[in-house]
């Protein structure tokens, strides 16, 4: 259980009652609960129970194919770092010195190398390429950024995570998964507004982008209301579902995926493990 997880709670106090030390570091700390909830939609526990579930799988998926955290050398880059949400649970194995992201949002890169207290976040453009040297890092995540993505920014990104990463390299990477198609049509005829409202318009016939889906496409939508705001435009941005069939054959030049982990009842989202060639 969650509840039991020192390292978890460790992250949860450090939200609650700063500043918290663990095994003698100082935990990073927390932008405002607006600031969280307007990215995740919620703030506190309930925002990083999801994220410390995604570390958690990242750590199990990475060790069973030979890229454990805990190597020598290990180093990370959390894409789409946002306000270091998923980047904190990776504290523990790798330290601050260790860890690395990436965003197009000014604002977030400046509270992560605040709260981190570090300079090694840095801003982005939506396409690649970055500024860091070839094999720089051995693992790269994004939480809830391929889920996002157009398929020519998801493209582009691959080809960079390549570049990026020696061979052996691991990517772990999340999608909208299919249920999400089922979430987005129930909005309909809620009279609602926002984001919400917007999901229910993201595809004008449900019926026919799952079908695109169950046979392997890459499935987007930037239909107004979706997009991020600010620098994530409709250029790039929206709603994204990649099926393991599309992930397993369109990154097959630079990447395998060892894996596609869909689990409902603990993940909000399916995640992609791809192994670099």
């Amino acid at each position: 259980m969650l509840e039991k997880d020192e390292w978890f709670n460790a992250i949860c106090e450090s939200y609650a009652n700063p500043p918290v030390y663990f095994e003698g570091a100082l935990l990073p700390g927390f932008p405002s609960d607006t600031v969280q909830t307007n990215t995740t939609g919620q703030s506190g526990p309930a925002t990083l129970k999801e994220a410390f579930v995604f570390y958690q799988d990242c750590k199990a998926a990475f060790s069973r194919y030979g890229a454990s955290l805990e190597e020598e050398g290990a180093a990370l880059l959390d894409f789409g770092s946002g306000w270091g949400r998923i980047a904190r649970f990776f504290v523990r194995e790798l330290g601050y010195e260790n860890i690395y992201g990436l965003d197009v949002m000014d604002e977030y890169v400046k509270i992560c190398n605040d709260t981190f207290r570090s300079k090694n976040f840095t801003l982005t453009s939506p396409f690649p390429p970055t500024k860091f040297e070839d094999g720089c890092f051995t693992h790269i995540v994004g939480y809830s950024v391929f889920s996002h993505l157009s398929e020519k920014a998801c493209m582009q990104w691959m080809q960079e995570f390549h570049r990026l990463l020696p061979p052996g390299g691991m990517v772990a990477l999340t999608t909208r998964g299919r249920p999400f198609f089922d979430y987005c049509q129930s909005m309909s005829g809620k009279g609602l507004t926002g984001y919400s409202g917007a999901l229910a318009t993201i595809f004008g016939d449900f019926n026919a982008a799952r079908a695109r889906y169950d046979e392997g496409e890459f499935v987007h939508s930037n239909v107004k209301g979706v997009t991020g705001g600010g620098a994530m435009n409709s250029a790039f941005y929206g709603e994204t579902f990649i099926p393991e069939a599309y992930a397993a054959e369109a990154y097959k030049d630079w990447f395998v995926l060892e894996e596609f982990s869909f689990d409902p009842t603990k993940q909000s989202h399916p995640v992609m493990f791809f192994r670099r060639i």
